[in-house]
């Protein structure tokens, strides 16, 4: 799987961020407010189509003050959660075969559900209850009823750098606070 980069530019000073696509998928996980907030606020998208992706060229333009904040509050939320996110989840309920992605249709004391294995570093039920909707994050879990039978989860190690990638990325934008930033984003890099 390739990688993607964000180059963030000040006149001729520049600060690059390759990140694998791991990565940025925790940043979407259920939960994970500051994932949104700082895609958001980088413009990730902002140029994206379904048809052609990221467009080359295509440009964004943040004040250094609204990516650090952002930078900063993902920082944190990376530290809190890291010791759930360094990890791939796999799940077997009762005597089934073990499960390592996608999702199924689940029941908890009688709530519906959906087991959820994505995007990796998750797993969690969403319980579809209208009137208390819920979400139980399993990744602290070692084992929990449902209706079908006992659920283990199971935990592999794998790799995630933004505790590598974010403190340097907040020292540049640090003395940028009143600055306009140019962000370019590239996708797959290799």
């Amino acid at each position: 799987m390739s990688d993607s980069a964000t180059i963030i530019r000040d006149g001729n000073d520049s600060h690059r961020i390759q990140i694998t696509h791991r990565d940025w998928m925790l940043l979407s996980g259920p939960g994970f407010a500051e994932g949104p907030a700082f895609i958001d606020a980088f413009g990730i998208f902002e140029n994206y189509t379904v048809a052609r992706g990221i467009p080359k060229g295509s440009l964004v333009r943040r004040t250094g003050k609204t990516l650090h904040v952002a930078t900063s509050s993902l920082h944190t939320g990376i530290k809190r959660d890291f010791d759930l996110l360094r990890y791939d989840y796999s799940y077997q309920i009762a005597d089934e075969p073990r499960r390592y992605g996608g999702g199924q249709g689940i029941g908890v004391d009688g709530r519906n559900g959906i087991l959820s294995l994505r995007p990796k570093g998750y797993c969690s039920i969403q319980l579809l209850d209208k009137k208390r909707p819920e979400i139980i994050d399993l990744r602290p879990m070692k084992v929990i009823a449902t209706d079908s039978g006992l659920l283990k989860i199971y935990r592999r190690k794998s790799e995630t750098h933004w505790l590598e990638i974010l403190p340097p990325l907040l020292s540049f934008l640090a003395s940028r606070m009143d600055r306009e930033l140019t962000l370019g984003h590239i996708d797959g890099v290799v």
